[in-house]
């Protein structure tokens, strides 16, 4: 099968808000940015520990996944993305069972809307013992106009056995989590 030709693509570690939290885990995110506004996104999760991801609360597989809200309150997958000098910006929400949504912002924290011009993604996850996996595809066009790749965060909210939360992201703009503040998006 031919692939689309890759305009960027870039593999990044995520770190906690807290370097405490976790220290036997190890979390990735990786994008590809292809022509024609496709994304791809790959999510990881390896633990170190002889105890596996058992720290890590994994909800199960949706029998049919569907667009859901508050996916934030259990283990999920997240991406921000925005056009470079707009105050609007999307985030986009996977649960590793399947389920997602996405919504629309049209400055900080605020116009909070489901963005509704939007193909489902492709959601695959797999769990192993000690990894786990989630690789998402999703067709940008036509709610992120533009030829060139937006500006995006990639951000994990883990949910923990003990049912505490930790907060993972490229990088953390301030002392507190905040997936939403522009100063945390890179520009691949």
């Amino acid at each position: 099968m031919a692939r689309h030709a890759v305009m960027t693509r870039q593999v990044c570690p995520l770190v906690p808000i807290k370097p405490s939290d976790s220290p036997n885990l190890l979390v990735s995110a990786e994008f590809v940015w292809r022509e024609g506004g496709i994304l791809e996104l790959s999510y990881g999760f390896r633990s170190r520990s002889e105890t596996g991801l058992d720290d890590v609360q994994l909800p199960p597989t949706a029998l049919t996944p569907q667009r859901c809200d508050e996916l934030w309150t259990n283990t999920c997958l997240e991406a921000f993305l925005a056009q470079p000098g707009q105050e609007n910006y999307w985030e986009l929400n996977v649960s590793p069972s399947g389920d997602w949504n996405l919504y629309a912002f049209n400055g900080y924290r605020s116009g909070l809307q489901p963005e509704l011009d939007v193909q489902p993604p492709t959601i695959n996850s797999h769990v192993g013992l000690r990894d786990f996996r989630c690789d998402v595809l999703l067709n940008l066009s036509p709610w992120l106009p533009g030829v060139t790749c937006p500006e995006l965060s990639l951000t994990t909210v883990m949910k923990h056995s003990d049912a505490s939360f930790s907060y993972w992201a490229i990088r953390h703009a301030g002392k507190a989590a905040d997936f939403h503040d522009r100063r945390s998006f890179v520009q691949p």
